[in-house]
């Protein structure tokens, strides 16, 4: 079981249909099959997740706020 405190990001169905309803689409045409495909766009979006969290790590470090 991984512990809240272990994870760096999450996306649910309520972030889909929010980000939806900005763009005044209704919540009801967020079925599960566009769910699906969001959640795989998602992911091939974020293949390269590594350099994202490696991008990270650098802004940090250099960070004022991590001295």
């Amino acid at each position: 079981m991984i512990e809240d405190s272990e994870v760096v990001f999450v996306l649910t169905m309520e972030d889909v249909v929010g980000c939806a309803e900005e763009m005044d689409i209704p919540k009801e045409a967020i079925t599960d099959d566009i769910f699906y495909s969001v959640k795989k766009g998602v992911e091939f979006g974020l293949e390269c997740w590594s350099e994202v969290i490696k991008t990270a790590i650098r802004a940090a470090l250099d960070s004022p706020y991590s001295q």
